[in-house]
This record gives C-alpha cells, sequence and structure tokens, in this order.
C-alpha cells in the first residue's frame, strides 16, 4: 500500500484473514486415541452422607449439581488402604447409564499418550486385584501404566452387590433390635 493512502478498515481485516489462513500451521493428524468416555467429570472429593449396611469401601453419597451420586473407595474396593482426603485426592463421576458413582482415586496424574510399540497385553504376571480391570498397559521408563475399564468395573458383580455381608438366619429367628 502506498504511503498516505487510507484502506477501508473491512478490507483491511479481511486481508489479514486472509493472510493468517494461508500463513497458519496445519491443524494435527486426527488418529486414534482411547476416549475418556466411561467418565463424566473429575472433581475433589465431595461431603458425603453415610449409608448404614454397607461394605466399607462405600463411602456414602454426595449431592453433585442436584445429582444424588453413590461414592465408592477405588483402592480400597481393591483391598488396598483408602485413599487419604488430601488436596490431591479426586473423584471421577463414572459415565455408565443407570448408575450415579463416583470413584475415590488418591490422585489424577492427568492425560497421557503412549506409543503403541510400548502396549503390553499380558499382563498374567501381575499380582494385583486391580488386573482383572485393565485392558492391557504401556510401559515407559519402567513404569507400567494400566489401561483402566470403567465399564467393566460397573458391569461386576462384586462391585454392584455392596451390601455388608449379614449373617444367616435360622426358622423363626429375629434380628436382635
Amino acid at each position: 500500500m502506498a504511503k498516505g493512502t487510507r484502506q477501508d478498515p473491512f478490507e483491511l481485516l479481511r486481508n489479514m484473514q486472509q493472510e493468517s489462513l494461508e500463513n497458519a500451521p496445519g491443524l494435527p493428524q486426527e488418529i486414534e486415541a482411547t476416549k475418556l468416555d466411561h467418565v463424566l467429570e473429575i472433581l475433589p472429593p465431595p461431603p458425603t452422607a453415610l449409608v448404614p449396611g454397607v461394605k466399607p469401601w462405600l463411602k456414602g453419597v454426595a449431592n453433585v449439581r442436584g445429582n444424588l451420586i453413590t461414592i465408592i473407595d477405588l483402592p480400597e474396593y481393591y483391598g488396598k488402604p483408602p485413599v487419604f482426603l488430601d488436596d490431591k485426592a479426586r473423584m471421577l463421576i463414572m459415565n455408565v447409564p443407570g448408575l450415579n458413582t463416583g470413584v475415590l482415586v488418591n490422585e489424577v496424574l492427568g492425560l497421557r499418550h503412549f506409543d503403541e510399540e510400548l502396549e503390553r497385553q499380558d499382563l498374567s504376571g501381575l499380582d494385583d486385584p486391580v488386573v482383572v480391570q485393565l485392558n492391557g498397559a504401556f510401559l515407559r521408563d519402567n513404569v507400567l501404566w494400566g489401561v483402566f475399564d470403567m465399564k467393566s468395573l460397573a458391569e461386576s458383580a462384586s462391585f454392584r452387590h455392596v451390601a455388608a455381608v449379614t449373617l444367616e438366619r435360622g426358622p423363626g429367628e429375629h434380628a436382635a433390635a
């Protein structure tokens, strides 16, 4: 543009837009990635109301934005020490139809991407109860990162059976009040 000539502001904006489109880097190539479609939300653990007569890993229920959510301590469910409710602890609200449940975890480290060549499907040598809910794992820097399957957890009978063990009563026997 020659010095001293004025350009229409809209024409200037159109030119800037065209130039930025021509020089903008392309979008990253879309690759197949595991979706986090079994987790609706990740948030700090809310205050809970206790539920009597349930297994110890069911920590209670909480109102989360008007929805009553059952709170499960995931490590305790697998027989490990319960979640320490500090600033790192998180609740993952499961995205499973008909199941309003949040699972407590010690920490959420964020999204990790792994190269396919690091994938390990044979987990038979691992002695950990969580293995039944893993869809493979990835080994990086001598750390095994499991691919946890929330849907598999939600469908397991032991996860859905939350009532505490009750004593069998004989005929004519009644529970003491």
